[in-house]
């Protein structure tokens, strides 16, 4: 039987496979912290490495290498698959990030829009001769085409988010 490889998570970065030993000695060493992630496959998420038994124990004498944990997961499930550099932790919900985005390109179209009333009110307070009266309100349709454009791309990339986190389960 293969010897079970671990993956361990440290800012949205991803490192191994490693064994068991090796885990062990990167947790004494320090460079495996409680609060880092680790996977392995059979495990249904990534889990914090203070959760699995035997890894953060109390030192061994010096003499004495460290037996290898068997580091059993906090609850067995189906395997799941890595995740990539760079790609959140399971725990991580898209939902602030959606919010984020739609209150910043609604923002925009507000500002847009507003900018457009401003200067077509400008444009056509001025306006001497109904062609200028008419490239006043080409100005504001523009500018009422670009918040729409706004919208609509935001909304593209809501379904992106949502379908790309449906995608991930």
């Amino acid at each position: 039987m293969a010897e079970v490889q671990w993956y361990y998570a440290r800012n949205d970065q991803q490192f191994g496979p490693v064994s068991a030993a090796e885990l062990k000695q990167l947790a004494d060493s320090g460079q495996l912290s409680p609060d880092d992630l680790l996977w392995r496959e059979g495990m249904d998420a990534w889990a914090t490495a203070i959760n699995l038994r035997g890894l953060f124990t109390a030192e061994t004498p010096a003499n004495t290498p460290p037996p290898a944990p068997p580091l059993v997961p906090p609850e067995p499930a189906a395997a799941a698959p890595p995740r990539t550099k760079g790609a959140s932790p399971p725990g991580v919900s898209l939902r602030p990030i959606l919010r984020t985005t739609q209150i910043v390109l609604w923002s925009m179209c507000v500002l847009v829009v507003l900018a457009g009333v401003v200067l077509f009110t400008r444009s056509f307070l001025v306006a001497r001769s109904p062609e200028e009266e008419a490239a006043a309100a080409a100005v504001f349709a523009t500018f009422f085409i670009a918040a729409y454009v706004l919208a609509r791309s935001g909304e593209k990339l809501a379904r992106q988010l949502l379908a790309r986190a449906r995608r991930r389960r």
